[in-house]
């Protein structure tokens, strides 16, 4: 019996392994063609997220604006390649042509991102070849690793009827520092943090060298700002202690140097000093030097402006001032680690009274006075200027002859007035003997700043 029951079993082994290995066939066909049909269905579609303009992951600076959909993908790929091709072109060509990207190369398979995109008044995007014919344009804000590129169709007018008509307004790069309250994209395209309310209005004062200050109200449109003349915005305080927080200042806007944000020692006098009718011109003209002077010393991003009580000279003219330092810290009221004074008179070119590292005091407090002085020609006479921030109370000239004490935060000082010998260490008559000025404030003595000549 046991002999047949294997004899019954043998021949039945031979069709289970066949059905077994058929079954085993099938399933890796079908394994083969799900993968053939993935594989297929993926290169019809996009093969790297590179081929995509693609949501914005810059910190503080969401996709917005209220045309900002990624799924147009056709015309917002046409700016990314429009972009790759303009950087390309101007590090090959190193060509300085207005528009262009500044030489800022997209590496090859670098993502793109969309900042901002919506349709703005193309007249106040300036004199851009392709929209001059158009009233209003389709602006879009790109972003690649640390650089940012502003480019715009026309919506109206010739070439309006092409999603893909993009012109490159210009990009610039941009550090982390910076990104905590806004940058300058283009020549006049302005882009802040998003803290910065939706949709607000902000005071803006822009100058020039013939007529006084014109005041307005300039409206962002979430976050973005077009404004291609010197100007200065009001910005208001977001509150807060982080380091990402828009603090009560200024935002400086010039066409050649961009955006620079400012905290204000007094945002109300700072504003209605520097819009006033008759003195506000140079008084932004002593701000722009303290801030180009400042920006080139290339300590930080993070400035303190203040403008200073005017002094009048011998002459009866009358010296504009301002300070602009660097912050040393995060916070506020933090110290002051460099500083420039400046002084503007009339129309003249401003004069840099002194500018450099600002020491501590003794005791080791936070330095936020500071102090300058310089001799100045006035109506054929020297006179020394004297120009400190309102902290400082009152302060000492030492000279040759002795040492002079003054009250206030600065003064213009006649040479009649000082303890002077006016003769060096061989008995030479000199004309500008040395001095040493020193301010005296609540946090103790104040070196002037250099120089002093």
């Amino acid at each position: 019996m046991g002999d047949t029951s294997a004899a019954h079993r043998d021949p039945e082994a031979p069709p289970r392994r066949a059905r077994t290995i058929t079954i085993v066939a099938i399933v890796v066909v079908l394994v083969l063609a799900a993968g053939w049909v993935v594989l297929a269905f993926t290169d019809e579609s996009d093969t790297s997220p590179t081929d995509a303009v693609s949501e914005s992951t810059l910190p503080g600076y969401p996709t917005r604006g209220p045309r900002a959909d990624l799924d147009d993908q056709r015309a917002l790929v046409a700016a990314a390649d429009l972009w790759r091709a303009d950087g390309a072109d101007d590090v090959t060509d190193r060509a300085d042509v207005t528009g262009g990207s500044d030489g800022i190369e997209i590496p090859e398979g670098q993502v793109i991102e969309l900042l901002w995109a919506g349709d703005v008044d193309s007249l106040a995007l300036g004199s851009v070849p392709g929209l001059r014919s158009s009233f209003s344009a389709r602006l879009v804000i790109l972003r690649s690793d640390n650089a940012v590129a502003a480019l715009a169709r026309p919506l109206d007018g010739a070439g309006s009827d092409d999603d893909t008509a993009f012109t490159m307004l210009g990009a610039s790069s941009i550090t982390t520092s910076r990104y905590e309250r806004g940058f300058t994209v283009a020549r006049g395209v302005l882009l802040f943090h998003e803290r910065m309310q939706r949709g607000m209005s902000l005071e803006t004062a822009t100058f020039s060298t013939e007529t006084a200050p014109a005041l307005s109200e300039t409206p962002t449109s979430d976050g973005l700002l077009l404004l291609s003349a010197r100007a200065l915005l009001r910005i208001p305080d977001a509150g807060g202690t982080a380091a990402a927080d828009v603090y009560a200042g200024f935002a400086y806007v010039h066409p050649s140097s961009g955006l620079t944000m400012l905290q204000t020692e007094d945002a109300d006098r700072d504003w209605t000093a520097v819009t006033d009718p008759k003195r506000g011109n140079a008084r932004y003209a002593a701000l722009s030097r303290g801030i180009i002077t400042a920006r080139d010393a290339q300590h930080g991003y993070r400035l303190r402006a203040s403008i200073l009580d005017d002094q009048p000279l011998p002459s009866g003219e009358r010296l504009a001032l301002a300070s602009v330092s660097h912050l040393e810290s995060q916070g506020r009221g933090s110290g002051v680690l460099w500083a420039a004074i400046i002084a503007v008179r009339g129309n003249e070119d401003p004069i840099v009274l002194g500018a450099g590292d600002v020491a501590r005091p003794v005791n080791g407090a936070p330095q936020l006075p500071v102090i300058a002085a310089r001799w100045v020609r006035d109506d054929g006479v020297d006179v020394l200027v004297v120009a400190g921030t309102r902290e400082i109370t009152s302060f000492d000239i030492a000279a040759s002859g002795g040492t002079t004490s003054f009250a206030g935060s600065g003064g213009v000082v006649d040479r009649s007035r000082l303890a002077l010998t006016w003769e060096d260490e061989a008995g030479n008559a000199v004309s500008r003997p040395a001095l040493v000025v020193i301010g005296m404030s609540g946090a103790g003595p104040v070196p002037s700043l250099e120089p002093i000549s």
